[in-house]
């Protein structure tokens, strides 16, 4: 797995350096990637609502498509 190196201001690794102590995450490391992990998705389900408007599918074609694929 590829590392990442980054700074991160003194308030924020106080909070998660307290997310860990209350057990929340196992450790530091855990509690960033996961931090990451959250960002990342939500920025790729804005990104296709962005591109569901832009190619102006609507709810009842996608759930159409839902049920032929089901079949």
């Amino acid at each position: 797995m590829p590392k990442v190196a980054t700074d991160i201001p003194d308030d924020l690794y106080r909070k998660i350096e307290e997310e860990v102590n209350l057990g929340i995450f196992p450790n530091v490391a855990e509690a960033i990637n996961a931090a990451l992990r959250k960002a990342y998705a939500i920025k790729s389900r804005t990104y296709l609502r962005w591109l569901i408007k832009k190619e102006g599918i609507t709810e009842a074609s996608m759930l159409k498509e839902l049920e032929n694929v089901r079949r």
